[in-house]
């Protein structure tokens, strides 16, 4: 048995809980990484403004860990947390480490060590602003990149792009995506002109004006536009030009509604937009639509009325997740017949458990108000959902709309196997965060024994944070108690579908009114007041006066009547 296993038995067994031990609510850029928390919230001491690092302790405590100065301003965070490690007999130990890459204001690059602080590198790109930072895994390369631009010598706009390698730290290559080159001259009539650019797993995708996005070999222009570069990596001037004067060969290119496209699973595949409301799944070799591929909105559910959203699975398995506001359905590439199909192996919650609760209106003068038509109950529910694939688990985060106190309230977290699809565990929160459900965005991310479940509402954001721990002797008494409880009303509620409750009912009824009968007999006896008591036993000794005055009254007329010889 591995490690992992053994994990995932104490976190879903009988002596372990998922306890919360932390919430609070920041108006700043943080970022959450597992237990640290780092906020942007200005920290001043000795005239200086802060950043400051917060590791969350068991206890719920926040113990600061470093500061750094807050200006310039922080734009953008991404955090490389474990590198592979087959980078780690290739470069310096300081290399192997987790990090913090952050873009600032002025088009500053700074990279930190993520436990201690330790600045590696303070970077000034250029004059020009950058307002985009990512990383990719794959390739194991940072990627910088500006907003378009236009420069009056040049008769297109253009995308400048700064792409430095992760281990050891470096810079690769400076280049312009040009609307000029990109695309083509054969292909700019069909696809339209440039619109915008991103570098994605070694891929250039470029979207035109058409909503078309093609597809090129990023490799090959970072290659060709590499530099050599010193070890001073403080600031680059290069001499050189920036510009791909020649674009790669087209690798792929799809209509996509909105600049939606996704590509994966085993073999692949890729998802698209057709159209607001149409979404697609297609073998990405012939560009076959696969059986049960088209996903509406509605989806033959005519009160579903919600966008939907689809996306591969994170476990790079042959299956497909598609989320909707109160539903989240994940599907299967199977090969039936010679031909791939998309089916369905899971949906949460499931169809019929859904309780749709109508709310009593009423008007000024006290009537009950009845409308003409059914509300969407799924408007009310919102759905938040994280895989961890080292453990092969799904968890699933329900929220609903709080229309007395106008917030969202957090009900519950439920978590299955990602594979078998079995239930491992159901724990209530009933937390309320501020804003609709409409405005909030919700996230939830699992790392082994740590939960993290985030709520942003606009620059608002509100953490809850939960740990694994040990359950206690009281703790697990009371929560039998839960269980039980829940065991009965469970089987109550199974005999009252199986209609086997009617008997049970009217004998129950029966023993009521027999206890009503003799609590009402107990009640008038009981009844009569202290006040009455002393009446009626005034009343006694009234009578027994009277009789003891009549009976002297006829022992004295005897007496006189008594006849003497």
């Amino acid at each position: 048995m591995t490690s992992i296993q053994i994990l995932r038995l104490a976190a879903f067994g009988p002596r372990r809980k998922w306890k919360q031990i932390f919430q609070t609510k920041q108006n700043s850029l943080l970022e959450l990484s597992n237990d640290l928390l780092w906020i942007t919230k200005p920290f001043e001491e000795q005239r200086k403004l802060y950043s400051v690092m917060q590791r969350i302790s068991g206890e719920g405590r926040t113990v600061p860990l470093y500061k750094i100065d807050l200006y310039p301003r922080p734009k953008e965070v991404a955090v490389y947390e474990i590198p592979d490690p087959i980078f780690k007999a290739s470069v310096p130990p300081q290399e192997y480490q987790p990090v913090m890459l952050t873009l600032r204001k002025g088009s500053v690059l700074t990279r930190h060590n993520l436990e201690n602080g330790r600045l590696y590198n303070r970077i000034h790109l250029s004059p020009l602003p950058f307002n985009s930072l990512s990383v990719s895994f794959v390739s194991d390369i940072l990627i910088v990149k500006s907003p378009k631009l236009k420069f009056f010598y040049r008769t297109e706009c253009f995308f400048r792009f700064h792409v430095f390698q992760m281990h050891p730290f470096k810079r690769l290559a400076t280049f312009d995506i040009d609307g000029s080159v990109f695309p083509d001259v054969k292909h700019k009539s069909q696809y339209g002109k440039l619109r915008n650019a991103e570098i994605h797993d070694g891929l250039l995708i470029i979207m035109t004006e058409k909503n078309f996005s093609l597809i090129y070999d990023a490799e090959n222009i970072i290659e060709e536009k590499s530099v050599s570069t010193s070890e001073d990596t403080t600031e680059f001037v290069s001499g050189h030009e920036e510009l791909v004067e020649e674009a790669p060969p087209l690798l792929f290119a799809t209509f996509a509604h909105m600049d939606i496209l996704g590509l994966g699973a085993c073999p692949w595949m890729y998802i698209r937009a057709v159209s607001d409301s149409v979404l697609e799944v297609r073998d990405l070799g012939t560009e076959e639509l696969l059986d049960g591929g088209r996903v509406m909105w509605k989806d033959g559910n005519d009160e579903q009325i919600s966008p939907d959203y689809l996306m591969f699975h994170p476990d790079d398995s042959s299956r497909v997740i598609h989320v909707r506001t109160s539903e989240i359905r994940i599907l299967a590439i199977h090969e039936r017949c010679g031909k791939r199909t998309l089916e369905e192996e899971f949906i949460y919650p499931k169809r019929g458990q859904t309780n749709k609760t109508v709310e009593s209106r009423y008007s000024r003068s006290g009537r009950l108000i009845k409308s003409t038509f059914e509300l969407d109950d799924s408007l009310n529910t919102a759905l938040a959902f994280n895989v961890e694939t080292d453990l092969r688990v799904l968890v699933i985060v329900e929220a609903r709309r709080d229309v007395e106190h106008n917030c969202t309230k957090l009900q519950k977290i439920t978590f299955f196997d990602s594979l078998s699809y079995d239930l491992l565990h159901e724990m209530d929160i009933f937390v309320k965060v501020d804003g609709d459900i409409e405005t909030n965005r919700l996230s939830v991310n699992m790392d082994r024994d740590i939960l993290n479940i985030v709520s942003r509402k606009g620059s608002q954001q509100t953490i809850l944070s939960f740990r694994l721990k040990e359950v206690m002797e009281e703790e697990e008494s009371q929560t039998e108690k839960v269980m039980l409880r829940k065991k009965i009303c469970n089987n109550i509620s199974n005999l009252r579908k199986n209609g086997l409750m009617n008997s049970v009912e009217r004998d129950e009824e029966g023993m009521e009114n027999v206890n009503v009968r003799q609590r009402r007999a107990l009640r008038r006896n009981s009844s009569v007041t202290a006040v009455e008591r002393h009446s009626v036993e005034r009343k006694k000794r009234r009578r027994l006066r009277r009789n003891n005055e009549f009976s002297d009254e006829s022992d004295d007329e005897s007496g006189s009547d008594e006849w003497i010889p």
